[in-house]
């Protein structure tokens, strides 16, 4: 089944897995009851459980945003769950791999909801894909392309370093609150996730999920070299760049939106996903709902949608042409959101230039976004003669 250009929802492929008929609520309790887990929960950080109580906990929970596991470090507390399933063909490049395990960052994950759990709205770190396999349960999913950005989302980029913060409601409450106010051409694109099934999501796409009943899943994100120079543009310095992956050209402040809007071209060419063509609705609400805020928000969507059309292309040459050449790699500080630090990113190129030499002419391309040309020039310079 697929949804569009880019993301899709793909079955068979976790067919051999173990993980296939042994994850379920019952056989993962006897194995694993004594176990603690991380969880997560808006708001609520460093907390973690016992699976047999975790599992207690979801049949007498009736919580609005209930806990959920998800949990980046599975393979160090229950070792056997790597061995019961294994990175799927389609997916097997990830660059970070070249990284040893105490330098590379968090990219694969555990996890267990019960039903009305799930993830609000994000674009994943550092412009990462991810592939996620449901193995128990049925998952609501919910995806935008990148730059657009979802009714009752607020995307804040600081002016200093760039950092991207997300206001979101719940999954559940979007779901309940948010989705009924959009028009057909507005919604965003749905699938229901079924047992066996993986979903692949794209860098940069918005996505949202809720459980619909309780579910366990294995996710992993990558660098691959699809999305190689999006992940190296996203750390790199400066801010205005990085709220224009996420947030489109609204991240834009007046001066450069105004700019944008003067210089923008609109033809077919320049947009990145054919239903970027369709006419544009005004969203309709019921009368029980037309207030100040709702209208706002309409308008935001209206406003998002008609600059999107515009010409907002999710192209390394377009997004590159919002970085700030002012703030190089020396002279600024590291984004304290960035998914790797400073020695971690010339140790990841170093490695990559060395180790992979196919992927030579794509290290080269990406290096005057974080680094200093001199910089790497010295540290490469016995594999350039």
């Amino acid at each position: 089944m697929c949804f569009g250009p880019h993301q899709v929802l793909l079955s068979g492929l976790a067919d051999t897995w173990p993980a296939r008929t042994t994850w379920t609520v019952d056989q993962l309790l006897m194995k694993y009851g004594d176990t603690k887990f991380n969880i997560s929960q808006r708001g609520v950080r460093n907390i973690s459980m016992k699976f047999k109580d975790y599992v207690s906990y979801t049949k007498v929970q009736r919580d609005e945003d209930p806990l959920y596991i998800f949990d980046a470090k599975f393979g160090e507390a229950a070792p056997g769950l790597l061995e019961d399933y294994s990175v799927p063909h389609l997916f097997q490049e990830d660059l970070f791999a070249v990284l040893d395990r105490d330098q590379r960052p968090s990219y694969r994950w555990f996890i267990v909801g019960p039903e009305r759990s799930g993830a609000s709205w994000h674009v994943d770190p550092a412009l990462t894909s991810a592939w996620n396999t449901l193995l128990c349960g049925r998952k609501r999913w919910a995806l935008y392309p990148p730059g657009r950005v979802p009714l009752g989302v607020t995307v804040h980029v600081n002016d200093e370093d760039g950092d991207v913060n997300i206001e979101t409601p719940s999954s559940l409450q979007w779901w309940l609150d948010f989705y009924p106010l959009l028009a057909d051409d507005d919604k965003p694109i749905e699938c229901t996730q079924q047992p066996g099934e993986t979903i692949f999501v794209p860098s940069g796409w918005w996505h949202c999920v809720l459980n619909l009943e309780t579910t366990i899943a294995v996710t992993q994100n990558f660098v691959d070299s699809n999305n190689f120079e999006f992940v190296c543009l996203d750390m790199a310095p400066g801010y205005r760049h990085k709220g224009v992956c996420r947030a489109g050209l609204l991240a834009l402040d007046e001066g450069g939106l105004e700019a944008f809007e003067k210089n923008a071209c609109c033809d077919d060419k320049s947009l990145s996903y054919p239903d970027m063509t369709r006419k544009e609705k005004r969203v309709r609400i019921n009368s029980s709902r037309e207030n100040q805020n709702c209208e706002e928000a309409i308008n935001g969507v209206s406003k998002s949608y008609n600059l999107w059309k515009q010409g907002f292309s999710y192209d390394i040459s377009f997004l590159e042409k919002f970085l700030d050449e002012e703030r190089d790699h020396y002279n600024f500080p590291w984004n304290s959101g960035n998914c790797i630090g400073q020695r971690e990113m010339r140790e990841w190129l170093y490695k990559l230039w060395v180790g992979k030499p196919e992927m030579r002419g794509l290290v080269w391309k990406v290096i005057p976004f974080p680094f200093s040309i001199f910089f790497v020039l010295v540290k490469l310079g016995f594999c350039l003669h």
